[in-house]
């Protein structure tokens, strides 16, 4: 969708924005009566992202469905939840498990067997398990990448003079990066992308069976307190 890949490079573009503001500010005029011209200003430590975190994240998703009975479809919508995660540092090198709360509903729909009737999917509230790899370009700034599973609430419908439907909570994959400014020691924002595969279901109906493949799209943005 045009609007999503719009809002990710202007996402993308605010967190190195961020980055190079955070690295300016570093260096400020020193003491008059003989201190150095610079100083390095507050110093964090060399771990900005160690330990344990917490946040709130809001963004959109897209829902791509492709059917055996029509052309693939899509919708989108807002969705927001909670983020939360344990990071190891080592230098320059990043890595953990992060997991994540999606609320709302994203759902897409269009019409086969001639008009009469509908094919419907939808995506509910998304539970997001993850490990996370990554390093930090200058130490405020982690730039990552994450592979998991997702579980959701589900739902696949045919409507019409007959309607069937099958819904649920479905497993599937996910993968996806971002980057992550730290604005202070104890606070960070972040910006990511996730690509998560739901998998399929085929469900019975007079035409015949159709067979469903849901997939999202998640761009979103995320505060986050570091313990």
């Amino acid at each position: 969708m045009g609007w999503n890949r719009a809002a990710c490079a202007a996402a993308v573009f605010a967190v190195f924005a961020s980055a190079a503001a955070t690295q300016a500010n570093a260096q400020v005029y020193g003491d008059p009566y003989g201190g150095s011209m610079y100083d390095s200003g507050p110093s964090y430590g060399g771990a900005m992202f160690q330990g344990w975190w917490m946040g709130a994240t809001v963004g959109g998703r897209s829902l791509d469905t492709s059917t055996t009975a029509t052309d693939d479809f899509s919708g989108s919508d807002f969705t927001g939840g909670i983020t939360g995660g344990y990071n190891i540092q080592n230098g320059q090198i990043v890595y953990g498990a992060e997991a994540d709360l999606l609320l709302g509903d994203v759902s897409a729909s269009k019409s086969i067997g001639g008009g009469l009737y509908t094919a419907r999917s939808s995506i509910g509230s998304t539970g997001d398990f993850k490990l996370k790899a990554g390093v930090t370009v200058i130490p405020q700034l982690l730039i990552f990448g994450t592979a998991g599973i997702s579980v959701a609430d589900t739902d696949v419908k045919i409507k019409g003079p007959v309607t069937k439907s099958d819904s649920g909570a479905d497993f599937g994959w996910n993968i996806g990066g971002g980057a992550e400014v730290a604005l202070t020691q104890d606070w960070s924002f972040r910006f990511d992308y996730q690509y998560t595969d739901f998998g399929s279901e085929t469900i019975s109906y007079p035409g015949g069976d159709v067979k469903f493949d849901n997939s999202t799209n998640t761009y979103r943005g995320s505060i986050s307190y570091h313990f």
